[in-house]
């Protein structure tokens, strides 16, 4: 019986530290921002490594082909100025910008949705 209960006890231990170690590893939206689904980040950080990352910094502000994304929720505003929300953004990631092109006709809308939920942990 005390060993079943050891067992017990190890397994609960065991899946618990498994549970915290999945998500401490996902980003976290940062504050001010509504509460986002776990899987639509990790979803967004796929695309945003499969299309993104090639012009943009993740984790500063600094150009590389195009501005560095970080912060660029609670800054509040793109780099021309304009108000940054989840419709702007929607709209700046289908139709493109000076030097971007656009990506209506390469993500789907989930997909877009997905990277805006990403963006939003930045």
């Amino acid at each position: 019986m005390r060993s079943r209960i050891a067992a017990l006890l190890v397994l609960m231990s065991s899946a618990l530290a498994l549970a915290a170690a999945q998500k401490s590893s996902q980003p976290s939206p940062k504050s001010g921002a509504s509460v986002i689904n776990p899987a639509a980040v990790a979803s967004g950080q796929k695309i945003y490594a499969k299309q993104c990352e090639i012009c943009h910094f993740a984790t500063s502000k600094a150009k590389k082909i195009g501005p560095g994304l970080a912060n660029i929720y609670p800054s509040g505003k793109f780099s021309n100025g304009k108000k940054v929300d989840d419709a702007a953004m929607r709209v700046w990631i289908e139709s493109g910008g000076k030097d971007m092109p656009g990506f209506k006709e390469t993500l789907k809308p989930n997909e877009i949705r997905d990277l805006i939920a990403y963006l939003r942990t930045l």
